[in-house]
């Protein structure tokens, strides 16, 4: 097939002259060139986007995520290449990335259900976007029933699932009914992957879907009492994280609120922590600049009783003192009106206190403990029997001369 013809080969002979303009040999640039299956290091899992983006203290700038894609997923497979990094020759082809596609061939797990989606396909589009400067087109293939296969773009994919789900009161209806665990599906692992999906495809993540989410799970627009619903129990943990997400959205920049929204929600998030603790997540940790952020942006006792959870959590205060119960009075007090007094009955008087109660016993060793033995010490034997020892070794002497052991052979 003539060149012009062949679009594979034309691919080839242009990475190769790119990765020859970089330093490779022609031989080194060809191989390199040739590669085409990339991912993680033999034994890694994932390509790091989604932990990075849910630990959002550790990172400014989104180009950061998009070098944790880069690093993790350069390595190569294929021809004789078993993982070996090859970091070059992946982003020489991640440049010239135009479109990215999903392949979905089943409806159990959605866009927004798991965070694989945008570790992946998020990560490729931030990672390309690092290189370049500009985000591939993100499609889906919908190939769930094989006799109607669909392309779907990425934006109608996601958005169609947010509203049809996670907006939605017939889906939101019955999850209620399952308590914690479905307040944790609906709540905090739905928006932590919406989160994911911000911060990798921002430009698909547009204001109104932070709002129509707030206005259906804080401002009980669909009246289904999911504000109660989330206070109940340890549903106020999911509700404390979601806040934390908004939050961070906002103080990121993703999310534009106004002053007295953050006062309302940073100030619900900070009384959630002061009175349950933190909730346990890359975006509550306690040493996230969010908090600092939110502050002076709340009224000064909710940043007060913040700041005294947030110093606990990071060992920096003692954790509060169990309360003790004040000695009861009346079992002190003297009984001189109800009691005859010892000069007129001629006995003993009696204890004016009561004796003070035996000293608990030690627990017992748990088996995981190791203690010190106490210094054995040898018994002591009768001085006759020590005195007769040397008579003993002599008799048994004697014996064994009278008794030789028989000789083998």
């Amino acid at each position: 097939m003539p060149l012009p013809d062949n679009r594979v080969a034309q691919a080839w002979l242009a990475r190769s002259l790119q990765l020859t303009r970089k330093g490779l040999t022609a031989l080194e640039a060809g191989r390199a060139a040739a590669l085409r299956i990339f991912g993680d290091a033999p034994g890694a899992y994932s390509a790091g986007v989604n932990r990075l983006a849910e630990r959002s203290g550790a990172w400014r700038e989104r180009e950061e995520l998009g070098r944790v894609y880069l690093k993790r997923m350069g390595h190569a497979y294929g021809l004789d290449g078993t993982g070996d990094a090859a970091h070059l020759a992946f982003e020489t082809a991640l440049a010239g990335v135009a479109r990215s596609y999903h392949g979905r061939a089943s409806n159990l797990y959605g866009l927004l259900d798991n965070n694989d989606a945008f570790d992946y396909l998020g990560g490729l589009s931030v990672g390309v976007e690092t290189l370049t400067g500009r985000r591939p087109e993100g499609l889906i293939l919908q190939h769930a029933d094989p006799a109607h296969p669909a392309v779907e773009p990425l934006a109608t994919a996601l958005l169609s699932e947010l509203r049809g789900r996670y907006l939605n009161p017939e889906w939101l209806k019955p999850l209620m009914k399952h308590g914690y665990a479905g307040a944790r599906t609906m709540g905090q692992e739905f928006l932590e992957n919406l989160w994911g999906w911000q911060v990798t495809r921002p430009d698909l993540i547009k204001q109104w879907a932070w709002d129509e989410v707030k206005e259906t799970w804080f401002d009980d627009k669909q009246k289904l009492g999911l504000p109660r619903f989330l206070s109940q129990g340890h549903n106020a943990h999911v509700k404390a994280q979601m806040l934390a997400i908004f939050m961070v959205a906002a103080e990121k920049g993703f999310w534009q609120a106004d002053a007295p929204t953050l006062r309302q929600m940073g100030g619900e998030l900070a009384r959630l922590v002061a009175k349950n603790g933190l909730p346990g997540s890359g975006h509550t940790a306690p040493n996230h600049p969010m908090w600092a952020w939110l502050a002076p942006r709340i009224d000064q006792a909710d940043a007060d009783a913040l700041g005294v959870a947030l110093a606990r959590a990071r060992g920096e205060l003692p954790a509060p003192a169990a309360a003790t119960l004040p000695t009861s009075a009346p079992a002190l007090r003297a009984t001189a009106n109800t009691t005859p007094s010892a000069a007129s009955t001629g006995q003993k008087p009696p204890p004016t206190a009561e004796a003070p109660p035996p000293a608990p016993a030690a627990p017992p060793p748990h088996y995981f403990e190791l203690h010190a033995r106490p210094p054995t010490r040898a018994p002591d034997l009768p001085a006759s029997l020590l005195a007769g020892a040397p008579l003993l070794f002599l008799l048994g002497l004697a014996w064994s001369r009278r008794n030789p052991v028989p000789k083998k052979g």
